[in-house]
């Protein structure tokens, strides 16, 4: 699928991850309709798309909330249609399960699962009365395996990982299709306070933001970030698991546990 000229309803666009998705967007010529909590936040993201020539357009909506998702998709249609969704809005607390209030994992599960399927559920049949359409999920590698200190986060990306790969299944013979963005640990300010072993690399948001445009233009099911990092998830549990828990579980806890904020960070 190519990118010129389509329109791209993207979640969590005010910064890091969602910021440069739209940036790497807009230089494949789409446009963006940016979403997240407050339109003001979006100010520098509209700025740098519109620098490319394209047509940036800022909606609120927090995903969790089954109305505003309805109404988003409503207000993006209206606003003129889009051929492609990202689904990249999302919160990361982190801390011992048991030792943190529930609600905090409950708003994970609702923001980075459930919001990300209402979302996708709303702008399914408008997707499907396009020429060609395209939806990418960002999940994280730990969809892979679950990290000591992010249960619900690994419950939640574990979900999207499922549902994306189901979604593809079901969507087949459609004009739709469906890929999963599966990064490592990315240097934004979601993972401020959540220790990571030493051994598993960071990434850029400007990787991840490559990762997604390879994912549509080529309709990938699955792209990792780094793309070596599926040596990792797929081929060493099966062949060292030892190994393997011990690169992903050494000094993975968190010191303490992040606030899941309202606002949807990247």
């Amino acid at each position: 699928m190519t990118l010129k000229d389509q329109t791209v309803l993207l979640t969590g666009a005010a910064r890091g991850i969602g910021q440069a998705t739209a940036v790497a967007l807009a230089e494949r010529g789409a446009h963006v309709i940016g979403v997240d909590l407050r339109a003001g936040d979006m100010a520098e993201t509209a700025r740098r798309v519109e620098a490319l020539g394209r047509r940036f357009v800022a909606l609120e909506a927090d995903v969790a909330d089954r109305e505003a998702v309805r109404r988003v998709v409503d207000e993006a249609v209206a606003a003129g249609g889009f051929s492609v969704l990202v689904n990249n809005a999302g919160v990361l607390p982190s801390g011992p399960f048991a030792e943190v209030d529930f609600s905090v994992w409950a708003r994970t599960i609702e923001v980075d699962l459930t919001g990300l399927m209402a979302l996708t559920h709303a702008a399914l049949p408008h997707l499907l009365a396009q020429p060609r359409a395209h939806i990418v999920n960002i999940a994280s590698i730990a969809g892979k395996f679950g990290a000591s200190g992010l249960a619900a986060y690994c419950a939640a990306k574990h979900g999207v990982v499922g549902f994306s790969e189901a979604l593809r299944f079901e969507l087949r013979h459609t004009r739709v299709g469906v890929s999963c963005v599966c990064p490592t640990m990315v240097t934004t300010r979601l993972i401020e306070g959540v220790r990571r072993s030493p051994l598993v690399p960071l990434a850029r948001p400007e990787d991840v933001a490559r990762a997604v445009v390879r994912a549509i233009e080529h309709d990938l099911p699955e792209a990792f970030v780094p793309r070596y990092m599926r040596l990792l998830v797929e081929v060493l549990p099966a062949v060292a698991p030892p190994l393997f828990r011990w690169l992903v579980h050494r000094d993975t806890a968190a010191d303490g546990w992040l606030e899941a904020r309202r606002p949807l960070p990247e």
